[in-house]
C-alpha cells in the first residue's frame, strides 16, 4: 500500500465450462473463479453514475454507479468480465480494461453478493 495506492485488492477469473445440453446455474459464483493475481496495490474511486436501473422497478436506486480501480500490472492480465476483490470484501466485475503507458483501469459495476 502507498499514498497513490491505498487499497489490495485480487483479480480473480470466472471459470467458462463449455458443456452442451441442460446445464445448472452457471452464474458468477466465487468458488467457480481462477485466482490471476492478488496482493495488487490499487486505487478504487466512483467514475461515474449510469442510468437508472433497466428494471424500473419502484424501489431501484436512482442510479448505478461505475467504480475506476486503477493498478499497475502488465497488459492485458485484468479483462472485461473479470472479478475484483478488494480488501474490504467488496467485489466487482470488470466492464472494461484500459491500458495505459503507466496503469490499467478497470471500469468496474459492484456485484450484490
Amino acid at each position: 500500500m502507498s499514498f497513490l495506492y491505498p487499497r489490495v485488492i485480487s483479480l480473480s477469473r470466472p471459470n467458462q465450462d463449455a458443456m452442451a445440453g441442460a446445464q445448472p446455474y452457471s452464474g458468477l459464483q466465487i468458488d467457480n473463479e481462477v485466482l490471476i493475481a492478488s496482493g495488487i496495490p490499487a486505487h478504487i474511486q466512483v467514475d461515474k453514475q449510469n442510468s437508472a436501473s433497466p428494471a424500473k422497478l419502484p424501489g431501484d436506486a436512482v442510479a448505478m454507479p461505475v467504480w475506476k480501480i486503477i493498478v499497475k500490472v502488465a497488459r492485458g492480465l485484468a479483462r472485461s468480465g473479470d472479478v475484483i476483490t478488494d480488501d474490504l470484501g467488496n467485489r466487482y466485475q470488470v466492464i472494461s480494461a484500459d491500458w495505459g503507458p503507466m496503469v490499467t483501469t478497470c471500469r468496474s459495476q459492484l456485484l450484490q453478493t
